[in-house]
């Protein structure tokens, strides 16, 4: 057991020492005692086999402090996105925002069709959506019979990159990619327990109300709606263990499965959307009805979605004007509160094929995504044979970086002139984000990294300050971990704090 002071200290957040250039040149001496320390802690960690590797090198030099396994080929998980971060803050630039628009096609002049269409932002939402709907109302003139539709040729159909695993695909952090983003492409589910133990749960959603009862209604191999949720969960007893989760049916269905106890006060649960422009558009065809409702120009009929109407790119000419566009924030002010710090796998996937978009033409695909990027690793000198690359998220099993190779990007961003804001953008052990185990030691505060974490995998890779030398940069990569992760977090914090406190 930790000692109280260790714990009360876990639970206050440390005072953010940020790594500066300059400090106490490392000695041969202070390198070697560095080294024997380091091999001994990991020699004595009880390890079982698992494959560990740590390199670490002086940020005003370059000079290597540790190394250990340091070119061997490990499963990065989240650590992977410190690379499309940094190659997209220098091919895209700070400031690069997404922009998504809505036109119309007016013959006669009248509306007959509403496009929306996306670039790629996956932070477009409601408020957003609900400004468009606005602006669609006031553009008329309306004879609605009128469809929305999505148009989400800036990038590819390809939903999922290669090595990502299919029962993962009804999660939040699994959710599909588009050019039409909605609501990070999930529905959000509330979740109350029924009357009674063993009565269906009651469920509604959000921003669509698209929960449907498991039924012969609506049968599993049948799932034509973009973001329907088939309930079959029930009731637990009372004090039972809640085991809400969702499943994808072998007809492509989200299905709401498990219970949740009879005293539960409710639960929340984000739903993968299986069509994300249909999503879009749907909630989009809904919202449109209510202004023209209260202007007295309800539509006539439906106002149905007709999703894939124009794709690929090249079926729909738009003759009317845009009359609504929206750009998002720039890149400056998101690249850690809404992806590094959360470490949001849809942002990923979406800033690296607008990557393969800005260097390889519409559409944007991951794979020119990541040609883009091995042309920039070589750039900075790391060999792209030595990379395995197949997502921009680190979430597929095919994905493998070497630490060195981690540390060579941090190195030169380090050396660039995005270094403030990388630094400003990361998380902070013990102060900023979730790093395990930093809390309460003596790294808490100091370390400035980049968390990968997966099934038997645990990565960390960033810059440390301590408390003499100047910046050291490293990358502490895990994988075969059999053990228990607690473990694993104590043994990287007594890494890291040798380090700071030499």
């Amino acid at each position: 057991m930790l000692p109280a002071a260790v714990l009360l200290a876990a639970g206050t957040p440390a005072a953010i020492v940020t790594p500066a250039p300059a400090g106490a040149p490392w000695s041969a001496e202070r390198v070697g005692a560095l080294r024997r320390d380091l091999d001994a802690l990991l020699a004595g960690a009880g390890l079982r086999g698992a494959h560990v590797g740590v390199y670490a090198i002086d940020a005003a030099t370059g000079a290597p402090l540790y190394a250990h396994n340091a070119g061997d080929d490990f499963q990065p998980a989240s650590t992977l996105k410190l690379l499309v971060g940094s190659a997209a803050l220098e091919r895209l630039g700070p400031d690069y925002r997404f922009r998504t628009s809505a036109d119309a096609e007016a013959p006669d002049g009248q509306t007959q069709r509403l496009v929306l269409r996306g670039g790629g932002d996956p932070f477009l939402g409601v408020a957003d959506l609900d400004a468009a709907a606005a602006a669609a109302a006031k553009a008329g003139p309306y004879q609605f019979g009128t469809q929305w539709l999505a148009d989400d040729s800036h990038f590819d159909a390809q939903p999922y990159p290669e090595g990502w695993t299919w029962d993962d695909f009804p999660e939040d952090y699994a959710a599909r990619i588009s050019a039409v983003t909605f609501e990070e492409n999930v529905l959000h589910l509330h979740v109350l327990p029924g009357a009674s133990a063993g009565a269906p749960v009651q469920a509604t959603s959000l921003p669509v109300d698209d929960v449907k009862p498991t039924s012969t209604t609506f049968p599993l191999e049948r799932c034509y709606d973009a973001s329907t949720v088939r309930v079959d969960a029930k009731t637990g007893a009372a004090g039972s263990e809640s085991t809400l989760d969702v499943v994808r049916s072998p007809g492509n269905c989200n299905v709401l499965v498990g219970s949740v106890p009879l005293d539960s006060p409710g639960e929340s649960i984000d739903v993968a959307v299986k069509d994300p422009p249909g999503y879009a558009v749907t909630y989009l065809a809904r919202r449109s009805r209510e202004p023209l409702a209260a202007s007295g120009r309800a539509p006539r009929g439906d106002v149905s979605p007709d999703v894939g109407a124009i794709r690929p790119a090249g079926n729909f000419v738009p003759v009317g004007i845009v009359f609504w566009s929206h750009d998002s924030e720039p890149l400056r002010a998101w690249l850690g509160p809404l992806f590094w710090i959360p470490s949001d796998n849809l942002v990923a996937e979406t800033l690296l094929k607008e990557l393969g978009f800005a260097t390889g033409g519409k559409p944007g695909t991951t794979d020119k995504g990541i040609a883009y990027e091995k042309t920039w690793l070589q750039g900075i000198g790391v060999d792209p044979a030595t990379v395995t690359l197949a997502d921009g998220s680190g979430l597929s099993q095919y994905d493998r970086i070497t630490p060195r190779d981690l540390v060579a990007i941090l190195a030169h961003d380090w050396s660039g002139r995005n270094r403030d804001l990388i630094l400003a953008s990361l998380p902070v052990g013990g102060a900023r984000g979730t790093i395990e185990g930093i809390a309460g030691t003596p790294a808490a505060g100091r370390v400035f990294a980049k968390t990968g974490s997966m099934s038997h995998v645990r990565g960390l890779a960033g810059y440390l300050a301590p408390r003499r030398h100047g910046a050291v940069i490293f990358a502490f990569s895990v994988d075969d971990w059999i053990g228990r992760y607690p473990a694993l977090a104590a043994l990287r914090a007594a890494v890291l704090s040798r380090i700071v406190d030499d």
